[in-house]
């Protein structure tokens, strides 16, 4: 009886199955927490990319009467909820922003810039420990306009 034992003991086999019954939790794990954050990243990208494409389409247009309307329509598959806010702000050579016009130096001129801040969510594929379950993503982009 003990030899029957002891044989099982100094037995190799199933060691490579118990070995990957430990450690698969723990790849799963890893593959689904990176997943997840490449989809995070992917999604504040959006958002920044969003801001650049809104602010570049105020400076052509020079008007942003629908910066709300360009941002819902170019992401809305993206995004259920994106929000874009846009403001005027014009400077002279000293860098200071001042809302427009603005009375500049005799050598110097006016510089007119539009801001644009776009935000979003993210919601994760699992809820993690300290974080939110809806995440808010936001970026902002300024562009010259003339």
């Amino acid at each position: 009886m003990f030899n029957l034992i002891g044989k099982y003991f100094k037995s190799n086999s199933g060691i490579a199955a118990v070995e990957f019954a430990l450690i698969a939790p723990i790849l799963a794990l890893t593959l689904i927490v990176t997943i997840d954050m490449g989809l995070f990243i992917k999604s504040k990208m959006q958002i920044h990319n969003a801001a650049n494409v809104i602010a570049d389409y105020v400076a052509s247009q020079d008007g942003d009467d629908d910066v709300q309307i360009v941002a819902e329509e170019s992401y809305a598959g993206v995004f259920a909820d994106i929000a874009a806010v846009s403001d005027f702000s014009c400077e002279c050579n000293d860098g200071v922003s001042q809302s427009c016009p603005v009375i500049c130096a005799a050598d110097d001129h006016q510089r007119r810039f539009i801001d644009v801040t776009v935000s979003g969510s993210f919601s994760p594929i699992f809820s993690y420990p300290g974080f939110e379950n809806n995440m808010l993503l936001e970026s902002s982009a300024r562009a010259r306009v003339d």
